[in-house]
C-alpha cells in the first residue's frame, strides 16, 4: 500500500467477537464475564505490596472484576470453586512474542542455514491463513501455559489481509493483549511500513466499541535496523495516532555500536509508551537512559541464548532500575512458551553471572513476568496483580504435581518446579478459558492437525 503524503513528510469490558470465516476454523464466539464466583481456600499469591500473600484465601470476582480478597469471604448464594491445593495468582504478561510464525516451530534452522534464512525463506510463501492459523496456535498455548497477555509483535505484515487476519485470530481468542502492527520482512532499510493502513486499522477496527481486550501499536525496526528517513517516519507517526511503540535494539554487539539507544534518546524518542526488546548489548549508560525516561525493556533470554545474541547483562539492567519484562519471543526457537521456564533461566543467569547465588530473587522474576510486562504494556491498572478493582485475568497453579510437591516455597515452586501442565485453572476477564488442566474453549487435536498440515505445504513451497 502507498505511504501517504502526510505521513511520509512526518519522517475495560469484553465484548463478544466471532470468527465466523473459513480462515479461522474452529474459532469461537468470546462470551461476556458472567455472574459471580469465589475461588475459595487457595494460597493467593496476590503479588499486590498491600494485600500480599495469603497461605489460605478466597478470591471473589464479579462480571469479570475482583471485588474482594481475604482469608475468608463469605458470599451466600455465590457459587465457590474449590483452590485448595494450588496457588492463585496473576495471570503472566509476556511483552514478545512474534506469533505469527508458530507453526514454524523448530525451522530455526534448516538446509538453508540458520534463523534469518530459514525464516526468510517460510516468509516468502507465507499467508493470512498461516499467520491467522499461527496466532490461534499460540494463543491456545498461551492459556496452557497460564500467559493471560500478550504483546503480539506483529513483523511480517505483507498487506493490511495479514494484519486482519492476525488480528481477528487474536481477538477470538479471549486473550488480553496488544497487537504491534509490524513491516513485512523483506522491506526495504529506507522504505517505511503501511502507515495508512495503521491508521485505517486505528479507526475501523480499534474504537472504545470495537477493540475488546484488544490495543493497538506498532512494532517497528529501530535505528540499529534500518534508516534514519524510516525509523524517523514511523516513530512520528506513532505519536500522531497515540499508538505505543516496541522495537528491537542492542541485540547483538554490531547493532549496540550503532548506539541507537542514545539517538533515540537525544532525538526525545524514548518514553513509557517505548517497550524496547532485548538491548543484550546495551551500555551502562545506555540502560540508565532507558531507566531515567521510564522505557521498558523485555528480554527473551532462551531465544537470545539460542540465535546467539549472548547474554542480557541482568546485573546492570537491575543496578540501573531500568522497567523489565520477559518474553517467549517466538516458537521457532524458544520451542514451547513456558513462562516457568523464562523465569528460572533468568533468575539462574543473574546467578551465574554474578556468581552469587539470589542475584535476582524468585520473587523479582515473578514480579517481572507479571506486574511487570503489565507496566510495560500500560495495563498495570488493570491487571498484573490481584488487586480489587483490577479485571479478574488469573490462573491456579497445582502444589501437588509430582513435580512440586512438597512445597517449601511457591516462589521457588513457580520459578524453578512448575511446568506448564500444572497450570490447571486460566480466567481471563471472568471468562474461564482453562480448568481441571485443560482447555475448555478450543478443540486442541484439531487445532494441531490444521497447524501440521499447513506448515507441511509451506515448507513444500518453500523447498526448506
Amino acid at each position: 500500500m502507498a505511504i501517504s503524503r502526510r505521513n511520509f513528510l512526518l519522517g475495560s469490558s469484553a465484548v463478544a467477537v466471532s470468527c465466523a470465516s473459513p480462515l479461522f476454523g474452529h474459532a469461537q464466539s468470546i462470551p461476556a464475564p458472567q455472574g459471580e464466583v469465589v475461588l475459595a481456600g487457595g494460597y493467593v499469591l496476590s503479588l499486590d505490596p498491600v494485600i500480599g500473600d495469603l497461605p489460605k484465601g478466597d478470591v471473589h470476582i464479579r462480571n469479570g472484576a475482583i471485588v474482594a480478597i481475604a482469608a475468608s469471604i463469605a458470599a451466600p448464594g455465590v457459587p465457590r470453586r474449590d483452590m485448595a491445593g494450588r496457588i492463585v495468582m496473576p495471570g503472566f504478561v509476556d511483552t514478545h512474542w512474534h506469533m505469527w510464525n508458530s507453526i514454524a516451530r523448530g525451522f530455526g534452522n534448516s538446509r538453508l542455514g540458520p534463523f534469518a534464512k530459514s525464516m526468510g525463506a517460510l516468509s516468502r510463501v507465507w499467508t493470512p491463513e498461516a499467520s491467522a492459523l499461527s496466532v490461534r496456535l499460540a494463543c491456545a498455548e498461551a492459556v496452557q501455559s497460564g500467559i493471560t497477555t500478550v504483546n503480539n509483535w506483529a513483523h511480517n505484515i505483507k498487506a493490511r489481509d495479514f494484519a486482519d487476519a492476525e488480528v481477528e485470530a487474536q481477538k477470538a481468542s479471549g486473550l488480553r493483549g496488544r497487537f504491534s502492527y509490524g513491516y513485512p520482512q523483506p522491506i526495504g532499510k529506507a522504505v517505511m511500513m503501511d502507515l495508512d493502513g495503521i491508521e485505517i486499522m486505528r479507526n475501523e477496527e480499534f474504537t472504545e466499541k470495537t477493540r475488546g481486550l484488544l490495543s493497538l501499536g506498532l512494532c517497528v525496526r529501530g535505528p540499529d535496523r534500518c534508516e534514519p528517513v524510516a525509523w524517523r517516519g514511523e516513530w512520528a507517526a506513532a505519536r500522531e495516532f497515540k499508538l505505543p511503540i516496541t522495537s528491537h535494539i542492542a541485540s547483538d554487539r554490531a547493532a549496540a555500536a550503532m548506539g541507537g539507544i542514545l539517538t533515540l534518546h537525544r532525538e526525545g524518542m524514548l518514553g513509557p509508551d517505548v517497550l524496547l526488546v532485548h538491548a543484550t548489548h546495551a551500555s551502562p549508560s545506555d540502560l540508565r537512559l532507558l531507566a531515567e525516561t521510564k522505557s521498558p525493556l523485555s528480554i527473551s533470554p532462551w531465544t537470545e541464548l539460542e540465535v546467539g545474541y549472548g547474554l542480557p547483562p541482568l546485573a546492570q539492567m537491575m543496578d540501573a532500575r531500568v522497567p523489565m519484562s520477559l518474553s517467549v519471543d517466538n516458537m521457532v526457537l524458544a520451542g514451547n512458551a513456558d513462562m516457568f521456564g523464562v523465569m528460572r533461566v533468568t533468575a539462574d543467569l543473574a546467578a551465574g553471572m554474578a556468581e552469587k547465588q539470589g542475584a535476582l530473587s524468585d520473587r523479582m522474576a515473578l514480579q517481572w513476568a507479571t506486574m511487570g510486562g503489565a507496566e510495560a504494556l500500560g495495563l498495570g491498572k488493570i491487571v498484573g496483580s490481584l488487586t480489587v478493582g483490577k479485571r479478574a485475568d488469573l490462573i491456579a497453579v497445582r502444589m501437588d504435581s509430582l513435580n512440586t510437591s512438597p512445597v517449601k516455597n511457591v516462589d521457588f515452586l513457580l520459578t524453578h518446579a512448575a511446568r506448564p501442565n500444572d497450570v490447571d485453572f486460566v480466567m481471563i476477564d471472568g471468562v474461564v478459558h482453562k480448568e481441571s488442566g485443560r482447555h475448555s474453549r478450543i478443540d486442541v487435536p484439531a487445532l494441531l492437525a490444521e497447524s501440521a498440515d499447513m506448515i507441511r505445504r509451506l515448507r513444500i513451497q518453500a523447498d526448506i
